[in-house]
């Protein structure tokens, strides 16, 4: 995790006060050196205003351009006769603005990039990575809170036999219409992730046995409906565990979500295998 995923995580309320101390350190220096040595630190408050144009927002980089702009003059305006002052404060508050227009465009488009880079461009599921990191923050929340958490691993039934007799044309659309109707069952809460070519991945936070079953059970029922719909013959083999903090690691979950889905298929196919997992 870079710093910048890593601050991004982080709620308004611990971003705010460290924008402020930023702000405070840069105009605290800009005092000191200016007072004493007569050097120039008006640069440097592009450091606040850039931690607030990226990680809250363009009016907050706005509003640090101007308090900067405002306390950069205040220190000068003794030292420096008014019409420089006045001049040299243009000059840096256009910079500051400019500065935190292009940060803003920036990360907007780096958020949609790295939007896109978790999202499977066929299906508009997460992919597994997009899915692992919404695992892990699951995963933090059930130890944070003692809450369960559950996982399902779904696998489309023969669905090589079905795009040699289709095509892959119709493979995609099929694959397509199992995250559609997946989404469809689940509740906002939860997450669906395409982790292979038919495999998908369904993160049900919060829930234990008997609700993950009951979620799972509206997901076979969408699918099923959907396959019918379309006269497909496809049916799906599900495997469904459920954890109670503390949990281990994402992977291990996923493993044993993978595990319980071909122990389904095993057993025959079109069919849900569901088992607990509790506290250690």
């Amino acid at each position: 995790m870079t710093i910048t995923e890593y601050l991004g995580a982080k709620p308004k309320s611990v971003l705010l006060p460290l924008g402020f101390l930023l702000l405070l350190v840069v105009s605290s220096a800009d005092y000191v050196l200016h007072a004493n040595h007569m050097l120039e630190l008006s640069a440097f408050y592009l450091i606040p205003v850039s931690f607030f144009s990226w990680f809250i927002g363009k009016r907050s980089g706005i509003a640090l351009s101007i308090a900067s702009v405002v306390i950069d003059f205040a220190i000068r305006l003794k030292s420096l006769p008014q019409a420089i002052v006045y001049w040299d404060e243009l000059v840096w508050f256009s910079l500051y603005i400019t500065s935190t227009l292009m940060i803003v465009q920036l990360n907007t488009l780096y958020e949609r990039e790295r939007r896109l880079s978790r999202i499977d461009p066929l299906t508009m599921a997460e992919n597994r990575r997009g899915f692992l990191e919404s695992a892990e923050r699951a995963k933090s929340f059930s130890d944070r809170y003692h809450m369960p958490l559950s996982i399902a691993y779904l696998d489309l039934d023969n669905f090589k036999q079905f795009n040699d007799r289709l095509g892959h044309i119709t493979g995609d659309k099929l694959l397509v219409v199992v995250a559609e109707g997946i989404r469809k069952a689940l509740r906002p809460t939860d997450a669906v992730g395409r982790i292979g070519g038919d495999e998908f991945a369904v993160l049900l936070p919060g829930t234990d046995k008997e609700p993950a079953a009951r979620i799972v059970g509206r997901v076979r029922q969408e699918l099923d409906q959907a396959m019918r719909e379309r006269y497909w013959s496809m049916t799906f083999s599900i495997g469904l565990v459920s954890f109670a903090p503390p949990i281990d690691s994402v992977l291990e979950m996923m493993q044993a979500a993978d595990e319980t889905m071909y122990a389904a298929k095993n057993q025959g196919k079109n069919r849900l295998e569901h088992r607990q997992f509790a506290v250690k």
